[in-house]
């Protein structure tokens, strides 16, 4: 992927989830460097979801749009800025910090997969073609590097491979 694909990529959000998805990008970047230093990395690859999921809610607490029927928007678009800013993460470490030059979707997968494993490009390769091809193919492969949580880092994995 390159910037122009990037910024494609980018496009198929809508503004509030752009703004929230770099907040939730810069504010992980800052918790994984100071207060959440000796945090086991398992919950460090979950925290950009979290905090989408909060900054959205505020977000739309602030707005007008919270209340009990918008729930489950809510926890979707937050989702979807912690995807957000798990593809920043990435595009950020190949691009402005110069390290070796993969394919997006798989510097995605071992970016979430990194608390549990080491893969291999060609590894998180086959996961990303898995994830695109079928669940249960993808839930197979990720049973093996994250045991019985493989559904859990799935949903993760999908909607953060979904737009790209």
């Amino acid at each position: 992927m390159d910037l122009v694909q990037f910024f494609g990529y980018l496009r198929q959000f809508n503004a509030d989830v752009v703004l929230i998805g770099a907040a939730v990008w810069g504010l992980t970047a800052l918790l994984k460097n100071t207060a959440l230093k000796k945090v086991p990395k398992k919950y460090i690859t979950l925290l950009p979801f979290a905090l989408g999921i909060l900054l959205y809610a505020a977000f739309a607490a602030l707005t007008g749009g919270f209340s009990a029927d918008a729930l489950a928007n809510i926890v979707t678009t937050g989702i979807s800025c912690g995807s957000l800013a798990t593809v920043i993460h990435v595009v950020y470490e190949q691009f402005l910090r110069k390290q070796q030059t993969v394919d997006v979707r798989t510097a995605c997968v071992k970016a979430v997969l990194a608390p549990y494993a080491q893969l291999s490009d060609e590894d998180a390769k086959a996961i990303a073609d898995a994830a695109a091809q079928g669940k249960e193919q993808a839930e197979t492969l990720l049973q093996t590097y994250c045991g019985e949580e493989a559904a859990l880092v799935y949903a993760l994995l999908e909607k953060t491979l979904a737009g790209l």
